[in-house]
C-alpha cells in the first residue's frame, strides 16, 4: 500500500489555481489539470487514478477493473483492485484515507461538514465489513489537511449535528468537524491507534488549496493505491 496527500506544489497551472490542481470543475484549463494528474500518478507510481464528482453527499462506490475514470455523485469509494489509486480531491474539507492490511482492501472519503453529519467515514467502514469482510480492529485511517476550528466559522443553523463540536470566540461560532469524525469512527471500534490525523489546517497553510481562504482556487487530493 503507498498513499500521500499533496499540496500545491509541483503542477503546471496558472494562477488562481497554482500549480498542482488536480479538478476540472473549478475552470482551470483542463489540459493543465490532466498534466497534473500524470504527475500526481507518477508520484503514487500507479498509471490509473479513480476520481471523484463530489457533492456532499454520502454516496459510495466500490471501484472495479471497469470503474470509469470519474464517478459521478460520489464521495466515497472502496476497492481491493492493485494499481488503481484512489482520489479524494479537497480545498478545507477532510480527505479520508482506509486500508484493511489483512484484507488488503483500501477506500477514500470525502468528509466537509455535511458528509460528516451523514457519518460518511463510518458508512464507508461499514462498507468494508459488508463487502470485503474487513475487520473494524484491522481498519487504518489517515486524515489529511483540512479546516480546523481555529477557521471554520459557520452560522447557527449550521450546528445542527455538532452542538457539542462547536465554540464561540468573539461572537462567532466554529466547528471541529475532525473531532467529530474521530469520535464516531471511535464509536464503532475503530482503535485510536489505528487513526493517524494531519495537524494541518488549510485555511492556515498558504501550502494548500482553501476555499474558505481564496474563493476561486484549486483541489489537492488524498490518494491510496495497493
Amino acid at each position: 500500500m503507498r498513499y500521500l496527500f499533496s499540496d500545491r506544489f509541483g503542477g503546471v497551472s496558472k494562477a488562481p489555481f497554482a500549480s498542482l490542481n488536480l479538478a476540472l470543475h473549478v475552470e482551470d484549463d483542463f489540459r493543465d489539470v490532466e498534466k497534473n494528474r500524470e504527475i500526481l500518478a507518477e508520484k503514487i507510481e500507479t498509471n490509473r487514478l479513480i476520481f471523484m464528482e463530489q457533492i456532499h453527499k454520502d454516496h459510495i462506490e466500490i471501484v472495479t477493473d471497469a470503474t470509469a475514470q470519474e464517478l459521478l455523485g460520489t464521495d466515497a469509494m472502496i476497492s481491493d483492485i492493485k494499481g488503481i489509486g484512489l482520489c479524494v480531491m479537497v480545498a478545507d474539507c477532510i480527505p479520508i484515507l482506509f486500508y484493511d492490511s489483512i484484507k488488503k482492501v483500501i477506500a477514500v472519503a470525502h468528509a466537509g461538514r455535511q458528509g460528516v453529519a451523514l457519518n460518511i467515514a463510518n458508512k464507508v467502514i461499514e462498507s468494508m465489513i459488508h463487502n470485503f469482510a474487513s475487520k473494524v480492529e484491522n481498519i487504518e485511517i489517515f486524515m489529511g489537511p483540512g479546516i480546523k476550528s481555529c477557521c471554520y466559522e459557520v452560522k447557527k443553523d449550521a450546528i445542527e449535528c455538532f452542538e457539542n463540536y462547536s465554540h464561540v470566540h468573539k461572537d462567532k461560532i466554529y466547528l471541529d468537524i475532525e473531532k467529530k469524525c474521530i469520535d464516531d469512527m471511535l464509536k464503532i471500534g475503530i482503535v485510536q491507534e489505528n487513526i493517524s490525523s494531519s495537524s494541518i489546517c488549510t485555511c492556515c497553510d498558504q501550502r494548500y488549496f482553501s476555499y474558505r481562504r481564496d474563493g476561486k482556487t484549486g483541489r489537492f487530493c488524498g490518494v491510496i493505491t495497493l
